[in-house]
This record gives structure tokens, C-alpha cells and sequence, in this order.
């Protein structure tokens, strides 16, 4: 086993978005008159389903007069104080001088993810980005999670596949074949993640670089020395 493509989720895993998803949430329950639901459950909802299934879900048959009340927000506000999250740059820069592939699939619209990709000086940093409606199936569909190796998969036990909810470990069970599974870790700082057992649950970004470094025998860091067991079970 060895990682040679890494494949990241956006949304909680590389930027801090999910403020503003939350307040576009609370703008649209506000403009449809509607009671508002927690963060958790925004958060929950927005990992889960496909982009295009989401306001359906929530709204129901009020799904375009939401979709437009949500996508006013976004437009005005998703770019205007977006972070990266801690260390984000750093696993990136990481992954690109040890030569690995890189890519990105994320459930927000292509317009939204550009702007928040140049925003974050992170345009050079991945080999190929799937963003929601470029295909007739979103993340975690294999439509979508198949198109960032254009149909062709590599042996699975080469891809790491990191995000912070369900549909990231959907996404990299998409990617097994050949009684290969592809490697999976979710980065949950708060610890309030519920969803099916990853093989890696961390609360620090720069702990994948030491499951890295362990997959693919690398140099040991002190970012390895501090991985438990707790952190990394090799399946």
C-alpha cells in the first residue's frame, strides 16, 4: 500500500465555509417565513446529501423559492471572509512536493469553488477539481467521484481520500475494486462526528501527513510520533 492521489473535500475539510453555509441556511428559513434548524443539522444535511438533493430534502416543494433565497446569500457573502482551516495550506504543499496527485470534489457550485480556490492562493494546488452540477450525479456519486481519474481508477490502496462527514467515506468507497479499499480519514476537530468508522479520525489537518508518511514509509515526523493508534487503524 502506497499514496500516490489524495483526494479532498472543500466545505470543513480545507476552508472554513461552513459560517456562511449556516447563515444562508438561517437567511432562507428567514425569507420563507420557516423556523430555522441547529448548525449540527445544516452541517449533517449539507456532508450527506448531494448538492442537488439538499434544498429539495429541507424545503420540499419549496425548493426553488429556497434554492434562490440561498444562492442570493451565497453569492453576496461566501467569498467575503473565507479562511482556510488551520494547516490546510500546509498538507497541501506537502502532498504536491512529495509528488502525489491531488484533487479536489466538493458539492459547491463551479462559479462559488473558483472564486474561494483564487481567494485562498490555492489555484496551483490541485491536478484536477469536480465541483456540483458538471455532472449528472454530485459527490458521492461514482458519476462524480470517478471523473477526477477520468473513468480510469488506479488501484485503490493508492487513494487517501480526506473530508469531514459521511459523504467522503462514501466517496472513497466508490473507489474500491480488485478487493482493494481506498483509505479514508476524517478530519473532526470537534469531535462530533457520527457517521461510519473511517479508517482515520483526526482533529489536527497536519495529522494526514503523518498517516502519509507511515502508508508510504517515509522519513518519520514529530507529527507521526504524536499519532496513536487511536487516530490510525490501517484496514
Amino acid at each position: 500500500m502506497s499514496i500516490k492521489y489524495v483526494v479532498f473535500d472543500w466545505d470543513g475539510t480545507l476552508a472554513d465555509t461552513y459560517p456562511v453555509i449556516s447563515a444562508a441556511y438561517d437567511y432562507t428559513f428567514d425569507q420563507l417565513g420557516l423556523p430555522r434548524i441547529p448548525y449540527d443539522e445544516v452541517k449533517r444535511l449539507t456532508s450527506t446529501l448531494q448538492n442537488k438533493d439538499t434544498l429539495g430534502f429541507i424545503f420540499k416543494e419549496r425548493k426553488d423559492e429556497a434554492s434562490r433565497a440561498y444562492y442570493e446569500y451565497i453569492a453576496a457573502h461566501h467569498a467575503t471572509n473565507l479562511q482556510a482551516m488551520p494547516s490546510a495550506k500546509e498538507v497541501l504543499e506537502f502532498c504536491r512536493n512529495q509528488g502525489l496527485k491531488t484533487y479536489l470534489i466538493t458539492n459547491k457550485k463551479t462559479l462559488y469553488i473558483k472564486e474561494e480556490i483564487l481567494k485562498l492562493g490555492f489555484q496551483n494546488m490541485f491536478d484536477k477539481v469536480i465541483a456540483a452540477g458538471e455532472y449528472g450525479e454530485d459527490k458521492p456519486h461514482p458519476i462524480a467521484t470517478h471523473a477526477v481519474f477520468d473513468g480510469n481508477l488506479p488501484p485503490a490502496d493508492e487513494i487517501l481520500v480526506l473530508g469531514d462527514g459521511e459523504a467522503d467515506i462514501k466517496t472513497a468507497a466508490t473507489y474500491a475494486h480488485n478487493d482493494k479499499k481506498a483509505f479514508c480519514v476524517i478530519y473532526d476537530p470537534k469531535d462530533k462526528f457520527s457517521g461510519s468508522m473511517p479508517n482515520a479520525k483526526i482533529k489536527n489537518l497536519k495529522q494526514v501527513i503523518g498517516i502519509i508518511t507511515k502508508i508510504n514509509g517515509l522519513q518519520e515526523t514529530k507529527c507521526l510520533k504524536n499519532l496513536t493508534t487511536q487516530h490510525l487503524n490501517l484496514l
